[in-house]
């Protein structure tokens, strides 16, 4: 495979492609390293990859936060001198990510007023950022410079230049933030010369025989921004400045555009590095959602890039170079669901992985083997009861798992049917092959009761028996009983809606289920690319094929806003998808009944004060999402019977797929 051949980037020889790119983690308050960030690094570098870019690493204060590691003073040398050895030590070389978010930051966070080429603040903090100054750009050029010897002094092997999502380097390129009248604004070369000055005086400051990347938006996403073809243009100045790869990546936080979400397809930017290869003659990475080797390798060899960018998917298996190369072990893909890992940055918590419950507590927990193996069984085969039975298993317990149904998943099935959801059924194939090598015993239909869980003579019980679709909370005439449905009906093919659907509840599962109806009849991407090829249809012809499916659908919701439990990461997606498929939000409004000809709902009063409106709504179908009630009638009957009884996931209380797993992990390290 190219992806485990040597490259050379600069100075630099790699043993293979892949690059583990900075990612915010917010381990390092005070931007001190510790053990925790130190040992995380290192279970990757362990795991095989070939170069590690950490960071962002802030080279000044404005530009940084609280929790970004700090490479701004002499004082953090020290810290980084551990943290560089102990991820050489371990087999991998180490970059640090030199960082200035410029407007992309808040006084609240930093203490100090944020800078930018002009003064338009961001819709990210709408904190308005002071003009630069002749003597600020100088300033900020100097301490990108210093913080790069910093970094060499600390024992890095490389630096890369921060030039990519929205940050203060595509501020000063983009003709969207950037208004000034002097050389740093106006054409294009002005707007490109403080990324090329930022790298010439890093060059001139390291030295020729120390390796120079740089982290570029392949493409702004940004109406009005730089397209790849401007991306080309100043990657070729920034290599006649010194650097000495590129590292490309998709557009700004602010595009409405879906960049590491399942919506994206894997490796769908990688048409963006091809493009910056064109105009270069270094190496080029390739990043964004390339979760598989298999995918990796197809880009090396249709020659869009020379190398590939995997950090989510090295959260979720740190040893996915090792597998790959070996054969050996499962891959645990990431699934781009967000919830560990962006969404925990956005709201300044440690990121954590949905998938994989160990990563970011290396430094504190340790899977040992059982001082006293036990037989342990485990009721209910969906996420949390895997993750229980699997934990266990390979600690040494005896372990077998009941499921009442005929497949193990539980609601994973579920949650992998929306659009841009498809990545989770693979954590399904994840656990069957791991809890086969581990020796879980699995029996499947088998609906536990009490006395059959106390004959079974086990030692420890984990009760995983998950939830139920909560009721109807309206209601239901007699001969419309069969036009109501749950979303899980809907979602596992058991039901197909009718021409008009109104779904009740406008959460996750609400929205995600009107997603799911709404894209029905729409086309695919295989017969997308087919009618473009051929020019089978205009492009207005193509727009509606794509965006108007077979179905209507109405969403109820009785609060004020839908979405409220997604993630900040995904939530505008999913609210902008709703648009583009036609689907209709009714909010401030409950529904009051449902029989055979339509549903009453009563809306709010359009002003404070006003009466509430009652309003008909013809529907065929009625898919009820209004949550869920956890199933723990076993749990109940067990208590004071067994002599280790657990409950986890939804049978303790609906939650996340994130909660759920890490909830299975805890109980399976713990039990003893």
């Amino acid at each position: 495979m190219i992806l485990f051949q040597p490259v050379q980037v600069g100075s630099l020889t790699l043993k293979n492609r892949i690059v583990m790119p900075a990612l915010h983690h917010n381990y390092t308050p005070g931007g001190l390293v510790n053990e925790k960030l130190i040992r995380y690094y290192e279970t990757r570098a362990r795991g095989g990859v070939g170069l590690i870019i950490v960071g962002g690493c802030s080279v000044d204060l404005a530009g940084g936060g609280p929790q970004m590691i700090g490479l701004h003073d002499d004082k953090f040398i020290p810290g980084l001198e551990q943290l560089t050895g102990a991820i050489k030590g371990a087999g991998a070389q180490i970059a640090a990510q030199l960082y200035q978010a410029g407007r992309y930051t808040h006084r609240a966070l930093t203490g100090v007023e944020p800078l930018a080429p002009s003064p338009l603040p961001s819709r990210l903090f709408r904190d308005t950022p002071r003009e630069m100054t002749a003597e600020d750009i100088e300033g900020v050029i100097e301490s990108f410079a210093a913080a790069a010897l910093r970094a060499k002094k600390a024992g890095f092997d490389a630096v890369e230049v921060i030039a990519s999502a929205g940050y203060l380097i595509c501020q000063f390129l983009s003709p969207v933030t950037n208004q000034r009248k002097d050389h740093y604004g106006g054409s294009f070369e002005n707007r490109s010369r403080f990324g090329v000055e930022v790298i010439r005086r890093t060059r001139a400051k390291v030295g020729s025989d120390f390796t120079v990347l740089v982290r570029l938006s392949g493409h702004d996403f940004m109406p009005g921004g730089n397209t790849n073809s401007e991306a080309a243009r100043f990657a070729a100045l920034l290599e006649a400045a010194g650097a000495d790869c590129f590292n490309v990546t998709g557009g700004w936080h602010e595009s409405r555009i879906p960049q590491i979400t399942g919506h994206l397809p894997r490796g769908g930017f990688a048409y963006l590095a091809r493009g910056v290869k064109e105009a270069v003659g270094v190496p080029v990475v390739a990043g964004n959602r390339i979760n598989d080797p298999a995918v990796a390798e197809q880009i090396l060899v249709d020659g869009c890039a020379d190398l590939i960018s995997m950090g989510r998917a090295l959260i979720a298996d740190p040893d996915l170079p090792r597998k790959s190369l070996s054969g050996e072990g499962t891959l645990r893909r990431c699934i781009a669901c967000n919830q560990g890992c962006l969404d925990a940055v956005f709201s300044m918590q440690p990121v954590t992985c949905t998938v994989n419950p160990h990563a970011g507590d290396e430094s504190e927990v340790e899977l040992t083997a059982a001082a006293s193996p036990k037989k342990v069984l485990v009721v209910g085969g969906g996420p949390a009861g895997l993750e229980a039975a699997l934990t266990a298993a390979r600690r040494g317990h005896q372990v077998t798992l009941w499921e009442k149904s005929s497949r193990l998943g539980g609601q994973l099935h579920y949650a992998a049917r929306p659009p841009g959801k498809g990545e989770f059924i693979t954590l399904l194939g994840y656990y069957k092959r791991e809890l086969a090598a581990a020796g879980v015993e699995l029996l499947f239909n088998r609906e536990a009761t009490a006395e059959q869980v106390i004959a079974c003579g086990a030692d420890a019980v984990i009760i995983a028996t998950g939830a139920r679709p909560a009721p109807a909370p309206f209601p239901v005439s007699e001969g419309a009983a069969d036009k109501v449905i749950t979303a899980f009906d809907l979602l596992s093919g058991k039901v197909l809606p009718g021409r008009k659907v109104v779904v009740a509840g406008g959460g996750s599962v609400g929205c995600e289920t009107a997603l799911t109806i709404a894209a029905m009849g729409t086309i695919d991407a295989e017969t997308l690319k087919f009618l473009m090829e051929y020019e089978a249809e205009t492009p207005e012809a193509l727009q509606r094929l794509l965006t108007r499916g077979t179905r209507e659908v109405i969403i109820v919701e009785v609060l004020d806003k839908i979405g409220r439990d997604f993630g900040i990461t995904t939530r505008w997606i999913v609210q902008g998808n709703l648009r583009r498929l036609g689907v209709e939000v009714i909010t401030g409004a409950k529904i009051l009944e449902v029989n055979e000809e339509h549903l009453l709902i009563e809306k709010k009063g359009a002003a404070e004060g006003n009466s509430p409106e009652t309003v008909k709504v013809p529907a065929d179908t009625v898919v009820v999402a209004v949550g869920a009630k956890s199933v723990d009638t076993l749990h109940e009957e067990l208590k004071d019977k067994v002599k280790q009884l657990y409950r986890i996931g939804d049978a303790a209380s609906p939650r996340k797929l994130s909660e759920a797993i890490r909830e299975g992990f805890t109980v399976g390290r713990e039990l003893d």
